[in-house]
């Protein structure tokens, strides 16, 4: 909630504002007091920082965005039902991570590149049901997709889990001939298509998921639709919220001509909301810090080798954090170049 309440604040202020100089100041000193609180002074000792968890099940993908980040040469990985099991089972058994709100089943590679979704969404759906026994709330669970690899059988899989609350697809370009140009291998019709028969089955559905789109826009253009080629605009309006988002600089390793999400991403000025409040599961058990960093330059431990609370708790994480605090991003590899603050 305070997550979604932060997001929707950012995304209708203008940047310089009065009101927006207010958040950024109100978002430092949340900072500095979750810095003190949680590592500094260890007041808060049954519980963690943790917000948001992002899952990658698969660390490569089938398209070549023009804005991605995303190294094609590194190692192709899938993560393993076991993995995925014992990330799950630390999160829900540790009380201290009782305050995470969203899972995002994404990171840099497309999830539905996995050939075992269905096994492993049965994975998570088990410890939704051993929360809801337990009279514990489950974080909500958004899964994103490029929407190509969206076969009917995936499609199937997804709707009757009960493991996914919100289906994400990503549209970029605001036309059928832009989606192909930044979206390198895509084909809309495809997309179209598979897309197409998601909503329909959805429909169908006794307990349909919410559907969402984001879409990624050319920075001399305005986050509007009136502009955008009707069809595009008619997908849009076929699901029931979307996002339109200016590219992001991935921590600063892509450039961005003009305007990009990240001015407009969680302002503060001390510290790091993300390094703060988030871990991403990578498919080889490793644990990342940032959902922007798609090559693993922030990992601070593997849930194979140590408990989640133990890599939360890492040295290298409160090195980081406490470099944040003092104001010393520059030391930090990961983040020295990043623009999100």
């Amino acid at each position: 909630m305070l997550i979604a309440t932060r997001d929707y604040l950012v995304q209708h202020l203008n940047k310089g504002t009065f009101l927006w100089k207010v958040l950024e100041f109100i978002q430092g000193m949340l900072y500095v007091k979750n810095y003190l609180f949680y590592y500094k002074w260890n007041i808060f000792k049954q519980s963690s920082s943790t917000r948001e968890i992002n899952i990658e099940f698969s660390s490569f993908c089938n398209l070549r965005c023009s804005f991605c980040s995303l190294d094609h040469l590194k190692p192709k990985v899938k993560i393993t039902p076991e993995v995925l099991d014992k990330f799950l089972n630390d999160l829900t058994s540790d009380i201290r991570f009782r305050k995470v709100e969203v899972i995002h089943l994404h990171s840099g590679g497309e999830t539905l590149l996995h050939n075992k979704v269905g096994e492993l969404l049965q994975i998570i759906k088990k410890y939704k049901d051993l929360n809801k026994a337990k009279g514990l709330k489950f974080p909500i669970v958004n899964l994103l997709t490029n929407g190509t690899p969206l076969t009917e059988t995936k499609t199937i899989e997804i709707i009757n889990s009960g493991a996914v609350d919100v289906m994400r697809f990503s549209m970029d370009g605001g036309s059928a001939k832009r989606f192909e140009e930044v979206r390198v291998r895509a084909k809309w019709d495809l997309f179209q298509k598979n897309m197409s028969f998601f909503l329909s089955e959805n429909k169908k559905s006794k307990f349909p998921v919410k559907t969402h789109i984001i879409s990624v826009i050319d920075p001399e253009n305005k986050l509007e639709t009136s502009w955008m080629e009707t069809e595009f605009v008619s997908i849009l309006n076929s699901v029931d919220t979307y996002e339109l988002r200016h590219p992001h600089t991935w921590a600063g390793e892509v450039d961005i001509d003009g305007d990009s999400s990240n001015n407009r991403n969680k302002p503060h000025k001390i510290g790091c909301g993300l390094l703060m409040h988030q871990l991403v599961l990578l498919p080889n058990g490793d644990i990342n810090v940032c959902c922007t960093d798609l090559n693993s330059k922030g990992v601070v431990g593997n849930i194979k080798n140590d408990s989640l609370f133990d890599i939360y708790n890492s040295p290298t994480r409160r090195k980081w954090l406490e470099l944040m605090y003092k104001g010393k991003k520059d030391q930090i590899d990961l983040c020295k170049n990043c623009e999100t603050f």
